[in-house]
């Protein structure tokens, strides 16, 4: 009878009696047993005991895995430090231990105000941990901040631009990645402080950047017209891609979930355009024009169904992927809708205006939630990994957190 028969005859029946006899066996005649991963069950609670659910585990779970919108996970006992949205669960509960689960609903109201830049803040930026947050202003400098309970501390000073256009990290939050008017993009070590590159190729003000969601590339818009996507590479990176098609500068760019498709804005011809990425031919296959200003910026929702656009016409644009037609029109604001963050769940959109003001807007109904006024114009906004905190940065160099 062929060995391999035998095996896992074998296997099979003695998996019921003896795992380790099993392996044995299997080791003698040279067959693979898949052993199943360790699991564990833990019991998530509210702080007054009462269940919410079961959840099982294995060494690989992370707390972001199991976290629902508007959850935070705490030891029991200990509700002022939430766990890490990217820590081990392992490492936390034995088999059948206990969590307490805490959900936060947003109310749009001021948490705490974050001090330091002397001049507008163009970008902020979450770390995908959550509990550290990037900004890039008009002063030159990218600054890092400790976000953990009712801090506000700058925990890392980052120079070397001259006007900072843009920031944002990459999916794992080990680099962080900053653009500029001196026409650079800068990727920094987080730890240090320290700028890892220098990437240099375009030839006027870089105005926008977005990771690709492996974290390998790297997408960026100039004011010459072009989009370039980089490859980084452990001494430096290198240019795959130099995107043409537009007739001017590149105020927004942003991937889609599935990384496959880039969606570019531009302000002066008035067009988003989609390009194929993933099948590596870099082509454009959408054109999409009905705003009557110039956009400013662009993102899809997490699951990728819709793509939201901000425009100098004051108006948002939502637009259905599949078709690429624009289905809703938000009219709200009064002034030019500088930028738009969608909650990780896409339940909320939050738009930053030059009105002064952000809206919420419920992406079932599209009413607006809430309207949170500042006393400068919101010229960026990004909602936390858990959607419990949105950040705005202003043109008076003040960044808000609301919650």
């Amino acid at each position: 009878m062929n060995t391999h028969v035998i095996a896992c005859t074998l296997s099979q029946w003695l998996q019921v009696y003896n795992v380790r006899a099993t392996q044995f066996v299997a080791v003698l005649l040279g067959a693979c047993i898949n052993t199943p991963p360790e699991c564990r069950s833990v019991t998530l609670s509210t702080p007054l005991g009462a269940f919410v659910r079961t959840v099982s585990i294995t060494p690989a779970t992370k707390v972001a895995d199991i976290c629902l919108d508007g959850e935070q996970f705490f030891l029991e006992g200990n509700y002022e430090t939430p766990l890490e949205l990217m820590s081990f669960m392992w490492k936390y509960v034995p088999n059948g231990g206990q969590l307490t689960v805490i959900q936060s609903k947003f109310e749009g109201v001021v948490d705490r105000r974050l001090k330091g830049h002397v001049d507008q803040v163009h970008s902020v930026s979450w770390h995908p941990d959550g509990i550290k947050l990037a900004s890039g202003s008009d002063d030159g400098i990218v600054r890092i901040w400790d976000m953990t309970f009712n801090s506000s501390k700058c925990i890392a000073i980052c120079k070397g631009h001259s006007r900072v256009y843009t920031v944002q990290w990459n999916s794992s939050g080990t680099k962080l990645a900053s653009a500029s008017d001196d026409t650079t993009i800068r990727i920094w070590d987080t730890t240090t402080g320290k700028c890892l590159h220098i990437l240099q190729g375009h030839f006027n003000f870089v105005l926008s950047i977005g990771w690709h969601p492996s974290g390998n590339w790297i997408a960026s818009g100039s004011c010459y017209n072009t989009i370039r996507i980089w490859a980084l590479t452990p001494t430096g990176a290198r240019c795959l891609y130099n995107l043409k098609g537009h007739t001017g500068p590149i105020w927004s760019v942003s991937w889609n979930p599935s990384n496959t498709q880039l969606a570019s804005a531009h302000p002066l011809d008035r067009t988003i355009r989609i390009w194929d990425i993933g099948s590596l031919t870099g082509k454009c296959v959408h054109i999409l024009g009905s705003h009557i200003g110039a956009l400013n910026n662009v993102r899809w929702n997490p699951t990728g169904t819709q793509l939201a656009s901000g425009s100098r016409d004051n108006t948002i644009r939502i637009w259905q992927t599949d078709t690429w037609n624009c289905v809703t029109i938000l009219k709200e604001h009064t002034q030019t809708v500088c930028s738009l963050s969608w909650n990780p769940t896409g339940t909320l959109l939050a738009s930053g205006s030059g009105d002064n003001t952000i809206r919420v807007w419920d992406t079932v109904t599209w009413q607006c939630l809430y309207v949170l006024e500042d006393v400068g114009s919101i010229i960026s906004v990004e909602w936390n990994p858990r959607g419990t905190f949105l950040v705005s940065g202003s043109g008076d160099g003040t960044i808000q957190i609301w919650k």
